[in-house]
């Protein structure tokens, strides 16, 4: 069978929309460049890119085989996941292509048209006022042209191979992209095509090259100098506020829900989902009112703020505005750990001397994040429940590293990507804190046998991993023996964080003389 007559199955879809994903995630950077409207905040690509990569997500953990399992999965963590305007028009693109396909083992011509047509309504549904010039328009022009080349197939295309109609469906698309810089007087001005527009091409090219076995192109985008002193210089853009509202004891009204968001004032309202499940996207400058409304319809989750001023700054001077897809909170006590986790992107909250934080108190600090995922170093064993707990109690989606340290919790943050999903966050962290072992030395506050030794108050003591292994005269003597017991003589790495009112360094102290091989 030539790539041509290829029959466009389950298996084979999953894997064009994995291979999109990453075509989209490598062509994000140049897609925010040319972000304009409908707030030139640069993140279009990054969001799009974001959505895409937790739809695939969804789709590889439900395993399905088939066409419409494949489909509706994807649908499903399009919606959960989507991030910004473009991301949510997205995702309800997706579903559209869900509904319009239907239930089919293989696509053929009839049922890629129906898919494409379907999507571009539903993505036209979402938008309460549709302009046209913007992602939706590319989307339409694409589902027309299928729809018209299925049309002259036999029997409308049932049984016939896609191929030939996904290609029309991308030429179709690529005109109407470049034809957007002409339709919208901002899109004009800047002398660049809709972002939207783009991020929907780069897509179908994607699909088309993974059905065909060959490599998408690049993105050819016009190159923009972004001024520092362009017309857009100090305005006030609003904040981007996006959330998921799921049933709480009644069903959404999801029409009740963009009413609620229009008599807010709010702009670039899209609402999406059925009632089960919506996601409500819109600007507006007083977004925690528009949080505190919308929770009379249902339970609010994944809620996501994020200053579009702020974002067009650094698009002037960075040329990107999208900001972190993941938040990283990191408990722990101390102004040098707190500069040192901020050194890393971490946000960091009290993780109490002799009280630890509650779950509360954990789901209260990563809400404040204003992120719809957060990861969390619980950085003590004490707290490793509490942060586990906190997940049902937060809005945003809480993921826990299990760090039961805060050198641990460090190391974790090393391994932090703020510009990453949490999946692959979660593994490279987990990685990092694995073969950790974390020594630390206090001074014994009274008289106790713990762990099989006895100590005496005032004895400097060394805990392995929680656990006393020896009490000595003097801080650096414990410090010591506990480096003995962590096997740190064949360690490849010793980092030493020094309390207040110790001072020394690796030679001082005697590290260096007595763990030779180790980095110190």
């Amino acid at each position: 069978m030539t790539a041509e007559h290829l029959a466009v199955d389950g298996p084979a879809l999953l894997a064009a929309y994995q291979y999109a994903a990453r075509h989209l995630r490598d062509s994000a950077a140049a897609i925010d460049a040319i972000n304009e409207y409908p707030v030139p905040d640069g993140d279009t690509g990054s969001n799009m890119s974001m959505t895409l990569d937790q739809a695939v997500g969804e789709a590889e953990q439900a395993g399905s085989t088939t066409v419409t399992g494949v489909l509706h999965s994807l649908a499903r963590g399009a919606l959960v996941g989507a991030r910004g305007n473009s991301g949510v028009i997205l995702s309800q693109a997706l579903r559209g292509l869900a509904s319009g396909i239907g239930d089919v083992a293989a696509i053929d011509a009839r049922s890629l048209a129906n898919g494409l047509t379907e999507a571009a309504t539903a993505a036209y549904g979402a938008v309460s006022n549709p302009t046209e010039g913007t992602m939706l328009t590319v989307l339409r022009m694409a589902g027309e042209r299928a729809a018209e080349i299925a049309a002259d197939l036999p029997n409308n295309g049932a049984d016939e191979p896609c191929i030939a109609t996904f290609r029309g469906a991308i030429e179709a698309a690529e005109v109407a992209e470049a034809n957007t810089i002409n339709q919208l007087v901002q899109l004009q001005e800047a002398g660049v095509p809709d972002a939207g527009g783009e991020g929907v091409c780069v897509i179908l090219r994607g699909l088309m090259a993974a059905f065909l076995g060959t490599v998408a192109p690049a993105p050819v985008l016009p190159l923009r100098e972004i001024s520092r002193q362009d017309g857009h210089a100090g305005a006030q853009f609003g904040f981007c506020t996006e959330f998921l509202v799921e049933p709480d004891g009644v069903p959404i009204d999801v029409e009740k829900l963009r009413g609620i968001a229009a008599a807010h004032g709010a702009e670039s309202i899209v609402v999406v989902g059925d009632e089960s499940l919506a996601r409500l996207h819109a600007h507006t400058e007083t977004p925690n009112d528009l949080v505190r409304k919308a929770e009379a319809l249902g339970k609010l989750s994944r809620v996501k703020i994020e200053d579009m001023s702020a974002q067009h700054v650094r698009l002037r001077t960075s040329g990107s505005g999208a900001g972190n897809k993941t938040a990283l909170l990191a408990l722990a006590n101390g102004e040098g750990f707190d500069s040192l986790f901020a050194s890393y992107l971490a946000v960091t909250a009290p993780l109490g001397e002799i009280v630890k934080p509650s779950a509360g108190d954990i789901a209260a600090a990563a809400d404040e994040l204003n992120a719809p995922d957060v990861i969390v170093l619980p950085n003590h064993k004490n707290v490793l429940l509490a942060a586990q707990q906190a997940k049902s109690l937060a809005r945003c989606t809480i993921h826990v590293v299990p760090t039961t340290s805060v050198a641990a919790g460090v190391a974790a943050a090393i391994a932090f990507d703020g510009t990453a999903l949490p999946a692959p966050n979660l593994a490279a962290m987990t990685a990092a804190i694995d073969g950790i072992a974390t020594v630390e030395v206090t001074i014994a506050q009274s008289d106790r046998v713990a762990d099989g030794i006895r100590v005496t108050a005032g004895q400097a003591i060394a805990l392995l991993d929680g656990t006393l292994v020896a009490a000595e005269s003097e801080p650096v003597d414990a410090l010591l023996a506990g480096l003995e017991a962590a096997g740190a003589g064949e360690a490849d790495l010793i980092t030493l964080y020094l309390g207040e009112g110790i001072a020394g360094d690796a030679e001082t102290l005697g590290l260096a003389e007595r763990f030779e091989e180790a980095e110190i």
